[in-house]
């Protein structure tokens, strides 16, 4: 092989490891903005059940706030700011919620840590009992156990999730033929 040979070889190679780089770095955006898709599918889910939840569970009502997918500034660090999934706060109660599509222990723990300083970040709700709610699309027993571990309550997809929104008016129609 000739020293121009293995300058060409030596360039496709180099080529061919760019566009392997390229494709990769391509697969890693895609694989990124599925991740976050399917995030933001738990979230739309679970958010319609925060405010049910809200009044009939806790007795919430009226809202003082209602906020989804709320970034805050820490009142000891406004460097420092947090995501919060969905928020309520009325009748001296805070409503705070993580989802997460998939469930995992490491979850749980870093939201249950998270609680301690919440009113750092919703000081204008300072001594309101804290609700924390962890929803995620499923919840093993083993998960739920720790939750209640921490206090915090479990959230996953049930009989309630979704509502025909139609059904009398089929049923109505039905009975009438029409």
């Amino acid at each position: 092989m000739t020293i121009r040979e293995m300058k060409t070889t030596s360039q496709q190679m180099d080529q061919s490891i760019a566009e392997m780089r390229a494709e990769a770095r391509k697969h890693t955006l895609e694989m990124a903005h599925i991740a976050d898709r399917v995030g933001r599918f738990a979230e739309d889910i679970v958010g319609p059940n925060i405010p049910r939840l809200a009044r009939e569970v806790f007795g919430i009502d009226p809202f003082e706030l209602r906020a989804e997918r709320m970034d805050k500034p820490s009142r000891k660090d406004p460097s420092q700011w947090r995501e919060f999934d969905f928020v309520i706060a009325g009748c001296r109660r805070l409503v705070i919620t993580e989802t997460k599509s998939t469930a995992r222990l490491k979850y749980i723990d870093e939201f249950a840590e998270g609680l301690k300083d919440i009113f750092d970040y919703f000081p204008e709700f300072q001594g309101y009992t804290v609700i924390p709610i962890f929803a995620a699309m499923a919840l093993s027993p083993d998960f739920v156990r720790r939750l209640t571990r921490h206090r915090i309550y479990a959230l996953a997809l049930g009989d309630r999730t979704m509502e025909l929104l139609n059904l009398d008016q089929i049923r109505a129609r039905s009975r009438n033929g029409k």
